[in-house]
């Protein structure tokens, strides 16, 4: 059976689109245009050196579209029954394992994914 939600959301003066299907969570958020050499020569380059670095096999990760707009995309698979709730705290994950990555500056160093389980309630 298939299951399909599609939402946006803002963070942080950036929109955010999400796509669920199957268990399979994607999001993504355009984060600028790659700046030219005359108004951020620093900036570039260490756009270009990330973006050339990228994994294209990595759960998280920066691309640049055609229109030479930098991207973040993040693709998770989720386990188990996927409800409203189940949904805001795999995206609270994600959002905070990635935040060095989503911002409109390339980020100085890689980071290392975490895993947050929900703990059981205690007795």
């Amino acid at each position: 059976m298939s299951t399909l939600s599609t939402f946006g959301f803002h963070l942080a003066g950036t929109r955010y689109d999400g796509h669920l299907e199957n268990g399979v969570l994607e999001i993504g958020a355009d984060l600028g245009p790659l700046p030219f050499s005359a108004e951020d020569p620093d900036g570039r380059r260490r756009w270009v050196a990330a973006l050339a670095a990228a994994d294209d096999k990595a759960a998280d990760g920066h691309v640049l579209a055609p229109d030479a707009h930098i991207h973040f995309e993040s693709r998770t698979s989720l386990s188990g029954k996927i409800d409203r709730q189940r949904l805001i705290e795999a995206l609270t994950v994600i959002l905070l394992s990635t935040q060095g990555q989503m911002r409109g500056t390339p980020p100085a160093a890689a980071r290392t994914r975490f895993r947050a389980e929900r703990s059981a309630p205690a007795a």
